[in-house]
């Protein structure tokens, strides 16, 4: 039988807090979830199709921006895990990327990425 719900994908290199954002993103929504590391997304991409990347913001612009790249190339909406306080860089490289601060809370999550689903085509 296929599954036909929503694939998230998390390119997150702290497993703990993949685990946390997959754990908020399964109770909150109905759609499939795949964690695998920021070097393995272009492995990840080719093999399934996603409908948001959940994308770990390294502060590396050249490194962010290819892993970024590759992600909205295989037709996925992208959200940024970052830990930076000064969000101000952030905002100015990449300023149509959604973010979400960690740690992160419940909330924030459902909040960010339910905007997605709701102003995309998501599935």
């Amino acid at each position: 039988m296929e599954d036909n719900r929503p694939a998230i994908l998390i390119a997150e290199d702290q497993i703990f807090i993949a685990l946390e954002a997959e754990r908020i993103l399964s109770e909150a929504f109905d759609c499939t979830i795949e964690i695998c590391r920021r070097d393995q997304l272009s492995t990840a991409l080719a093999e399934k199709v996603f409908a948001l990347v959940v994308l770990e913001f390294s502060g590396n612009r050249a490194e962010d921006s290819l892993y970024l790249g590759a992600a909205q190339d295989a037709g996925a909406k992208v959200v940024f895990l970052t830990a930076r306080n000064d969000l101000a860089d952030l905002a100015q490289a990449f300023p149509a990327i959604p973010t979400i601060r960690k740690p992160f809370n419940d909330a924030e999550v459902t909040s960010v990425v339910g905007k997605l689903m709701m102003t995309a085509e998501f599935g």
